[in-house]
């Protein structure tokens, strides 16, 4: 049991002694280290280069065409052609603000994803935190109960006290024993949710206060803050930009491509000169092509409404949910819970009341306390959630 309350004791002085393992510092690593938000950097260039590329005038055509007549030592005709095709100017232009417009919707796309996983590992702190403050409150109970047990032997030696209420105590140190396993456990397995979303690399939290957000006084207002940055709203409206300059570029693909270049012709050693100049129309599938744009484009109209309807079905939830907590956590009197359970303690040593009586009472507190914890953790997750588009 005293080996048990040290380690207990050694992890919660080096969790307060570290200072380094605030949830901020930890974001930051995230931001950096994340495997998934590299990889979209890396996409978005991709895409941006593959429509510049596709933007290039295509290779110099070189063709060769030797013919051969009965009779005739060697070569008697042959024909050299050099060409180089290219597209309408105006396409070209179109096709550079098409990169840029890309390169704005890889830009969101990136925002949106880096916003939903640095929320997911600031909830995932936030119940480390919860669970910190747990192991803090259990190892004051696990020294609480250790004391008493101490106090029962020797009350049980000199006759004072009977059987069961020495099994209640020692009941009560293994039952708390579970708890702080279990509580240690679950904190382990946030840790290693932690250290994936910070590509592999260990992070610790050390605070044992629930962090604070900056409360919402005014729903509507803040509603409309929040439905302005929201990074869905906002990826979903610059995907729509897109689709706009698609269909442009698409409308203007009408444009004939040009090919010019030089020609040149022998018969028998006798040479003629010449110019190469041709067009090219796309009648048969750029209809096609403008009516697949026009579904894309209808297709991010819908996207933008369902982003805007989500967004704002989300916030008004969890703005609800919050008033809810928030009621509950005005009503509960954690000063006055701490100071009842030291009231017990007083009661039992002086032998006012029996252990069977100190522990109906003090456990139903810790519950209340636990659950004074949770409560407190969900209404933080909350207000996380609602100012996701400041992180």
């Amino acid at each position: 049991m005293k080996r048990f309350l040290i380690a207990v004791s050694l992890v919660l002085i080096a969790s307060a002694a570290k200072a380094e393992g605030s949830i901020g510092d930890v974001l930051k690593q995230i931001a950096q280290n994340n495997l998934t938000l590299k990889a979209l950097h890396h996409e978005g260039e991709a895409e941006v280069l593959d429509i510049k590329a596709a933007n290039a005038p295509g290779g110099l055509s070189v063709e060769y065409s030797p013919f051969f007549r009965s009779g005739y030592s060697g070569v008697a005709e042959s024909e050299l052609v050099v060409s180089q095709e290219i597209q309408f100017p105006t396409k070209y232009a179109d096709r550079n603000k098409q990169a840029k417009m890309q390169k704005a919707v890889g830009g969101k796309v990136y925002e949106k994803n880096r916003r939903d996983i640095l929320l997911e590992a600031q909830l995932l702190c936030v119940d480390v935190i919860r669970l910190n403050k747990t192991l803090a409150m259990l190892g004051q109970r696990l020294r609480n109960s250790e004391t008493l047990r101490q106090m029962y032997d020797k009350r049980m030696e000199a006759g004072d006290a009977n059987i069961l209420e020495v099994n209640k105590v020692k009941l009560d140190c293994m039952e708390v024993q579970t708890l702080v396993s279990e509580a240690q456990n679950e904190r382990m397995l946030l840790l290693q949710q932690l250290a994936e979303l910070n590509g592999g690399k260990p992070v610790a939290i050390d605070d044992v206060e629930i962090p604070k957000f900056q409360p919402i006084a005014d729903f509507e207002s803040y509603k409309a803050l929040a439905l302005a940055s929201d990074a869905d709203i906002q990826m979903a409206e610059t995907m729509l930009q897109s689709a706009d300059m698609n269909v442009k570029v698409h409308k203007r693909e009408w444009l004939p491509d040009i090919s010019f270049g030089y020609r040149r012709n022998t018969e028998q050693k006798e040479a003629v000169n010449g110019v190469l100049v041709g067009v090219s129309f796309p009648l048969y599938s750029n209809s096609k092509n403008i009516r697949a744009a026009k579904e894309r484009r209808r297709s991010a109209q819908l996207q933008v409404e369902q982003a805007r309807s989500a967004a704002e079905s989300q916030l008004r939830s969890g703005y609800q949910q919050l008033v809810g907590l928030q009621q509950v956590l005005d009503h509960s009197d954690v000063k006055m819970m701490q100071e009842s359970i030291e009231l017990f303690a007083k009661a039992l040593q002086q032998g006012e009341i029996n252990a069977l009586e100190y522990y109906t009472e003090v456990n139903s507190i810790y519950e209340k306390l636990q659950r004074h914890i949770d409560v407190h953790t969900q209404s933080a997750k909350l207000l996380a959630a609602l100012h996701k588009n400041e992180l």
